[in-house]
Order: C-alpha cells, then structure tokens, then sequence
C-alpha cells in the first residue's frame, strides 16, 4: 500500500527544470498526495464511482504530461469534484461524528486502500474515515491557497 508523498505549490513561470526546483517551489505540503488517493476511495463508499474517476482521472492526465502539475482550472475542476463529500457521507456511512460502526469494519477494510482501517489499529479503525473526510478537508485548503496565491500544484 503506497502512502504519502508530499504534493508542492510552485510559480507559474516554473519551466520543470530540476535545477531551478528550489527556486520553483514556494511550500512543500508532506502527506498530501495521499489525500489524492484517499478522496476517490471516499466518494466510492460514499456510491459516486464517477465523482471518484473524474478525479483519478484528473491526476492521471497530470501525470501523463512531461511537466506533472495542476494548473489552475484543473486545481478549480478538482475543488469542485472534493465538494460536497462530507454530505454524501453522513447518515449513510458515518455518523454526524464521521465515525463508522464496528460492524461495518469487515466490509469497508475489503472496499478500501488506502483510508485506514487496520485491524492493528484497535478500537481506533472506527475514526478511519474521519480521518480520510479530514485528509479531503486539508487538500481543499491547499488547493484554495494555490488558486489565491496563483501557484500551481506539483505532484513530483
């Protein structure tokens, strides 16, 4: 199970060359190219597939391009794909606490990759998808910063 990564908001002007990176690189997000792939897992518990590859299919496109960035209307696609995820899953899934039920753990660990619901968490396991809702949460922010600051987002 692949984990983490840290996605990086980078100017505009930025060309990809790796000896100007540090220059290009304005803030270093750690851990949140794993929110890429928890909110996708999110929205097919939540039952919308299609919200989940529209933005699987956003990164895809990302990087399958020389330079592997977000550009600003693709940052805007992805805000607009990450709402409304909290609300789909309230009252179905998770309680108004984000919390699932134990009994639900069997079924959710074989539905899911990367949201953790270990066994070896205990007790703990139960606030796995809080924890993913709030990983989707801090992606938001990051994003609206790169679209208020005019940066891009770098996936590499």
């Amino acid at each position: 199970m692949a984990r983490w990564g840290s996605l990086y908001l980078v100017r505009p002007d930025w060309d990809g060359d790796d000896e100007t990176v540090d220059e290009a690189v304005v803030e270093e997000c750690d851990y949140a190219k794993h929110f890429l792939r928890v909110a996708p897992e999110l929205w097919c518990l939540a039952g919308h597939e299609d919200r989940a590859e529209a933005i699987r299919s956003l990164v895809l496109r990302a990087y399958e391009r020389q330079q592997r960035w977000l550009t600003a209307s693709e940052i805007e696609e992805l805000l607009r794909l990450l709402e409304g995820i909290e609300d789909a899953l309230v009252g179905t899934l998770v309680d108004e606490r984000w919390r699932i039920r134990p009994e639900q753990l069997p079924e959710l660990r074989a539905r899911t990759e990367y949201i953790d619901l270990d066994e070896s968490r205990g007790e703990l396991a139960v606030s796995g998808v809080a924890e993913g809702i709030s990983h989707v949460c801090s992606l938001r922010t990051i994003l609206r910063e790169a679209l208020d600051r005019g940066l891009l987002v770098s996936l590499d």
